[in-house]
């Protein structure tokens, strides 16, 4: 389901989710109507729906974007590279392509068998201005529930895509290998608390909220 556009004189953005996979993690579609290019935000599962779905909106695959290394957030990014090709672009932060290629990290032994992948478009700064569907994106370095997770930002809309970093009311765990309680603390309250409040969090799992809403009520947020 299409969650929001926004209105411009251009033709904006659109967002199409739907949570994938035996964790239900949120799958994102970030497509631009004009040109029918589209990325994806954590593939966790279920290739062939993903697939489905853009080939419904007559929309081509061109990059995904993984907000950490985690199973149920890449899961379907072998299936996606096998049918868009090697080219497909796949960015991360660089920090986490060793959770990526060392399968006790990335936990693909909760799908049953251990497994390796990784990304080809690395973000080496903790902050990083980059260009998709010609929009400006920024790359914000999160790390906490794994050691390079990060957040995708797209200022002209207000949309944070926040992985496991921030949820609804609560933060992503750091009890799993790489996590870190105080970085995690940090990447919530000194990185993400920085944006503005109008700012629409779409998170890894659960439903959405905005950073004002979670300035407010979050316990784990300082005040």
């Amino acid at each position: 389901m299409v969650l929001e556009t926004k209105k411009e004189e251009k033709e904006p953005l659109m967002i199409l989710s739907a949570p994938m996979g035996e964790f239900q993690t949120n799958c994102y579609i970030i497509a631009n109507p004009t040109t029918k290019e589209a990325l994806v935000v954590d593939p966790g599962d279920e290739a062939d729906m993903i697939l489905d779905i853009l080939d419904q909106e007559g929309l081509t695959l061109f990059a995904v974007m993984l907000t950490h290394g985690h199973v149920d957030h890449m899961g379907a990014l072998e299936d996606l590279r096998k049918a868009v090709g090697d080219d497909l672009k796949v960015m991360a932060s660089s920090v986490e392509q060793e959770v990526l290629m060392v399968a006790d990290y990335n936990l693909t032994e909760w799908s049953g068998k251990k497994y390796t992948t990784h990304a080809n478009m690395l973000f080496r700064e903790k902050k990083q201005e980059y260009e998709v569907l010609g929009e400006k994106m920024i790359f914000m370095l999160t790390p906490g529930h794994t050691k390079g997770s990060c957040c995708y930002y797209f200022p002209a809309y207000h949309w944070l895509f926040a992985g496991d970093t921030l949820f609804q009311g609560s933060v992503g765990r750091s009890d799993l290998p790489t996590g870190d309680t105080d970085a995690l603390m940090k990447s919530v309250n000194e990185v993400l608390m920085k944006l503005p409040d109008e700012t629409q969090v779409y998170p890894g799992h659960g439903g959405f909220t905005t950073i004002g809403e979670e300035r407010k009520t979050n316990p784990f947020v300082k005040r």
